[in-house]
């Protein structure tokens, strides 16, 4: 059983994490119906520092708290959003966070850069997986535009891809000196 001030630090990461993820939202760059963010950086982090329960744990409060009316996502917050061709990526979040952190799952600051790189293309793989889907379907379904899938994935991917290629290596780049300052911080 955990410490009460292990409980208490775990708490405190959960929402900086949360904290980042919403400015990085506000970190953007408006191509379309899905901007470039900061936010998969910080997602991919979460799973990365925090491990996969605490970092998905952190993504799903996000979550929350953006359809709960808190402007934390990219056009504000609200349960509207669930009919935004871009909810899809936020739902992968959790997932994606979850996953980062099982691939680094016991790898330590000194992880090598290859692995990092495997767990943060894993990470925003399934953003994609989730988040390409979701925009096709609503942009049929509610907004009734019909596209091939070819044409969902020019406007939901294709356009993103050099971003996150530099936010992976980022976080290839930040993540051994992050970790070791929250490991640090431990009781």
């Amino acid at each position: 059983m955990k410490s009460r001030t292990s409980r208490t630090r775990d708490i405190v990461l959960v929402a900086l994490t949360v904290a980042l993820t919403s400015a990085g939202a506000y970190l953007r760059i408006p191509i379309g119906p899905v901007p470039i963010t900061l936010q998969t950086f910080f997602v991919l982090l979460s799973g990365a520092v925090l491990g996969p329960w605490l970092g998905a744990t952190a993504m799903c409060a996000y979550i929350i708290l953006g359809l709960a009316g808190l402007p934390v996502f990219t056009s504000g917050g609200g349960p509207q959003y669930l009919l935004s061709p871009t909810f899809g990526f936020l739902l992968s979040f959790p997932v994606a966070s979850a996953v980062v952190g099982l691939v680094l799952r016991g790898a330590g600051p000194e992880a090598t850069r290859r692995r990092i790189a495997v767990a943060m293309f894993c990470g925003t793989f399934l953003v994609y997986l989730v988040g390409i889907p979701w925009l096709g379907l609503n942009l049929s379904w509610i907004q009734h535009k019909e596209l091939g899938a070819g044409a969902v994935m020019m406007m939901g991917m294709v356009p993103f891809l050099p971003g996150d290629l530099l936010k992976i290596l980022l976080a290839v780049w930040v993540f051994p000196p992050v970790l070791r300052v929250v490991r640090d911080q431990r009781p």
